[in-house]
């Protein structure tokens, strides 16, 4: 927002263009007035003055939903964000105190004992009913979980039994073995840390305690919030077993049947024509432990989900990093259980990566550790973040800043396509090539050179906190720049004005159950010999190999991907990070944004942005408004400020 200029006033009185010109300044659509209008008709009988009135309160709710918050603050920290912002509709004179307190409006706000209105309120705090019930459920089901005794049929192997657990693959420290201890006996255990802590190490200690005591591979659950995530987490977890130097029975037998990493949606089998979940309190999931890696991208509605359709008998872990970047979807979950539930949570603080031999993870990982605790001084010493003079003294390894305006931008991005990308082993002739896909099987020669575009892809990345800006300061704006730049090299491609060419990357943008693809998932556009003809087609990759559908027919979801938000590469990891920054002054340049993309990076994390920017980051957290998952009762005593 701080890149825009603000659309201006004639005058204070609401009108539905000037909310759309103002929705459209925010980068929303029609859909969200038409939505808020909805909520206004649910009270019969409002004059028109009120009507409106409740449009705006309706508006106001949704933005701040999709800004991640679970309700809208009417004092203390929050609140000011939220008054700028109605100011922008009904003009500065406007309060958000004012438009609730009309008497006609009442009919819409229920009590928090009794949602049964569209709205909750109290003093401090208005927010939907849809999601204060879904915080208040989620928030009873987890501290009946926290608070209660080992589930009947619980891991609960002798100490002694987990003495080798411990020392192999790897020998896990102290902080490692406490929390394999309560996971394996507790209905819930949650497991921070930030990158190389060892969480594999955690969960593959608690796979193979589960197996011995009794447990069978299709009664354990794993899944993560994306794709993606499930897929690091499979190899993360095959690898580690694998490294085992004397494999008993059931070490075997979970490697040969280690539960595949499953999506969250797949796991609670989301059903779109009803928008709702298969497994559910009445319908629970069969498995008596569920695994879930990178907790801090669960959003509200989807951890209640989750936590709903568990036996009561389950053991629940989530794994994550509390200081990273909460959820896309609204609520800030991890986090604000791991400050919540102190009992069931486990912290995990030494790095491995920090003992390593490489300095350039080692660098990485002091510059993030500083970002996170806000000290920006401590940015500038040595082995930390290195300063360059420009672009072009960058290295591309340990952690590393220099400024760049637009045309030293864009000489960097060449570079990066021409050696980044372009300059891999193989990668032109990989994309150059025709791909036969109207089989089931890929010849020898397909994996290698599919491998071959994605591992060039894989290697590093753009990122950005902004989605679109004018300019080159936006994921927008560097994915046109880079498919500019593509477009040049494009000499055998089936056309010279192509949205996409081949070898560049896409992303899915929402769901897609009938292909199987969901938003997030990333592919690679190549030239494909389909129905006697050349046509484009997007190969994903799957756990089971590479997967290639019709390009077309998934075109009105896709987005090219060179370059992407720093939320969409949570759960990814690359060699080579490049973040570019914003001005100093945007809303969107906050520690926790830094934090999570350096921490993408294993061996280098380049940012583009001026010192001020870093230090302007270092200052501003991101703020999510929630009810802290605090229980029931202290609700009823006054509320909760910002979670």
């Amino acid at each position: 927002m701080a890149e825009r200029t603000a659309p201006s006033r004639a005058g204070t009185s609401a009108s539905s263009d000037l909310w759309m010109e103002v929705l459209a300044w925010l980068g929303q659509g029609p859909e969200l007035l038409s939505l808020a209008r909805s909520f206004a008709d649910i009270p019969p009988g409002l004059a028109p003055p009120d009507r409106e009135a409740l449009t705006l309160v309706a508006l106001l709710v949704l933005l701040a939903t999709q800004d991640g918050h679970t309700r809208l603050p009417l004092t203390g920290p929050g609140s000011g964000e939220i008054q700028a912002r109605l100011a922008l509709f009904a003009g500065p004179e406007a309060t958000l105190a004012d438009l609730i307190a009309r008497p006609a409006l009442a009919v819409a706000f229920g009590d928090p004992d009794a949602p049964a209105q569209p709205f909750v309120r109290t003093g401090d705090w208005l927010a939907s009913a849809r999601l204060h019930a879904a915080e208040t459920r989620l928030a009873t089901a987890l501290r009946l979980r926290s608070d209660g005794e080992p589930p009947r049929g619980a891991i609960l192997p002798p100490e002694p039994g987990l003495q080798d657990l411990f020392e192999g693959p790897v020998r896990l420290s102290e902080e490692q073995r406490d929390a394999v201890r309560q996971a394996i006996g507790a209905p819930l255990t949650l497991i921070t840390g930030g990158p190389g802590t060892g969480k594999t190490s955690i969960v593959v200690a608690l796979l193979r305690a589960a197996l011995r005591a009794g447990f069978r591979p299709e009664e354990i659950a794993l899944a993560a919030p994306t794709g993606k995530a499930g897929q690091r987490m499979g190899e993360s977890l095959r690898g580690t077993l694998a490294r085992i130097p004397a494999p008993g029975a059931e070490d075997q037998r979970l490697l040969a049947r280690l539960p595949e990493p499953q999506t969250l949606h797949r796991l609670l089998a989301f059903l779109p024509a009803r928008q709702a979940f298969r497994h559910h309190q009445n319908n629970p999931l069969p498995h008596r432990l569920v695994i879930v890696d990178e907790g801090s991208m669960v959003g509200l509605e989807l951890m209640d989900g989750l936590v709903g359709a568990l036996r009561s008998d389950a053991q629940l872990v989530l794994l994550g990093d509390a200081e990273q970047l909460p959820s896309v979807e609204a609520g800030a979950v991890f986090r604000d259980l791991v400050e919540a539930l102190p009992g069931a949570t486990r912290r995990l603080t030494h790095s491995y990566r920090m003992d390593a031999a490489d300095p350039d993870g080692r660098s990485i990982l002091r510059a993030a550790r500083a970002l996170r605790a806000g000290d920006g001084t401590a940015l500038a010493a040595e082995g930390a973040l290195a300063a360059r003079a420009s672009t072009a003294e960058l290295t591309g390894h340990g952690a590393e800043q220099a400024e760049a305006d637009d045309a030293a931008l864009r000489t960097f991005l060449q570079g990066y396509l021409d050696d980044g990308i372009l300059g891999q082993p193989g990668f032109r002739e990989a994309a150059d090539r025709i791909y036969p896909v109207e089989g089931e099987a890929w010849a020898p020669g397909d994996v290698a050179d599919l491998a071959c575009l994605f591992r060039a892809h894989e290697h590093a990345r753009l990122l950005c906190p902004l989605r679109e800006a004018p300019g080159l300061r936006s994921v927008a704006g560097l994915n046109q720049r880079l498919h500019h730049l593509m477009g040049r090299e494009a000499a055998g491609a089936l056309d010279r004005d192509l949205a996409v060419y081949a070898g560049e990357p896409v992303m899915i943008t929402r769901n897609d159950y009938r292909h199987g693809l969901f938003n997030g998932d990333q592919g690679i556009l190549v030239k494909a010999r389909q129905e006697g003809g050349i046509h484009q087609a997007v190969v994903f990759r799957t756990s089971g190999g590479f997967r290639a559908l019709p390009y077309r027919p998934l075109q009105p979801q896709l987005e090219l991907a060179w370059a992407l938000t720093v939320h969409k590469a949570q759960g990814s990891e690359f060699d080579r990070v490049v973040l570019v920054l914003p001005s100093a002054d945007s809303p969107l340049l906050t520690r926790e944004i830094l934090y999570t993309a350096l921490t993408r990076a294993r061996t280098g994390a380049t940012i583009l942005g001026s010192r001020e920017a870093l230090q302007a980051a270092c200052q501003q957290t991101t703020l999510r408004c929630t009810g802290g998952l605090i229980p029931p009762a202290a609700e009823q005593d006054g509320g909760s400020g910002p979670g």
